[in-house]
This record gives structure tokens, C-alpha cells and sequence, in this order.
């Protein structure tokens, strides 16, 4: 399968909910047919709720520290290339499967605010592209 382009208007959402670290928006999004929808949040959220869900999935987290100064070093390069989704739903077929989520950029193949959701206020740049103070 061919790589194609990453959305730009995806990606600055992206780094923006990244960079706030607080804005949550809620998204759908398509993966290769499947539909996801949620949330989407920071990686320090992604990584605070993997490690919620299983405690012993606190090495992964790069702050920690457990996987060394290159690991960490490579997860906040790589946030850039990642969205990190609390899923609400996503199906494909039968299955139905939530929890967060991290999906490569370039793997998204659509994407949409939802519609009649109220995008959570921020406090940092995902404002100023709203443009709201």
C-alpha cells in the first residue's frame, strides 16, 4: 500500500492538543475501514491512561524514565507522527473495542470534529486556533 500525505489541518490539531497537553476534541476518524470514534488527547494523557488501565504499563511511559533517555527522547519526536484517541467506539465487523488509542498519521485515511459536541475549553494553543482568548 502506497504512504500518502498526512493531513496538514490533522496534524496541526494534533501538535496542538499535544502542546496544551489539557484540550480534549472529539473526533471520528478512518483507519484502513474502520471508524473510530472519542476523543482526541495529548500523549501525556494516552500514556497517563494506559498506565490506569494497566499499571504495568508504566515503563512505556517516557517520563518514567524505566526505558532510558533515548526512549523518551523518541516518544516526544514521534508524537508528532501520532494521533492519540480515547475511543468511545470502533468497529470493524462485530468487534467493538475502546480504550486510547495511538494511530500513525499517516494510517488516517478521514477524519471529522463531531458534530454537536462541545470541544473542551483549553487553555493553551488549540485556542488561539479557535480563536477564542
Amino acid at each position: 500500500m502506497a504512504k500518502h500525505d498526512v493531513d496538514p489541518v490533522l496534524r496541526q490539531l494534533v501538535r496542538a492538543v499535544n502542546e496544551s497537553a489539557q484540550a480534549e476534541v472529539p473526533v471520528a476518524v478512518s483507519v484502513h475501514g474502520t471508524t473510530m470514534t472519542g476523543t482526541l488527547i495529548a500523549q501525556s494523557r494516552y500514556f497517563g491512561e494506559l498506565i490506569t488501565d494497566n499499571p504495568l504499563m508504566s515503563a512505556l511511559e517516557p517520563n518514567s524514565g524505566l526505558l532510558g533517555k533515548d526512549y523518551a527522547k523518541e516518544a516526544e519526536t514521534e508524537s508528532e507522527h501520532h494521533l492519540h484517541l480515547r475511543v468511545a467506539g470502533a468497529r470493524h465487523g462485530n468487534e467493538l473495542t475502546e480504550g486510547p488509542w495511538r494511530i500513525s498519521l499517516e494510517s488516517v485515511d478521514g477524519w471529522a470534529l463531531r458534530a454537536g459536541e462541545a470541544v473542551e475549553e483549553d487553555k493553551g494553543p488549540f485556542a488561539r486556533l479557535l480563536g477564542t482568548p
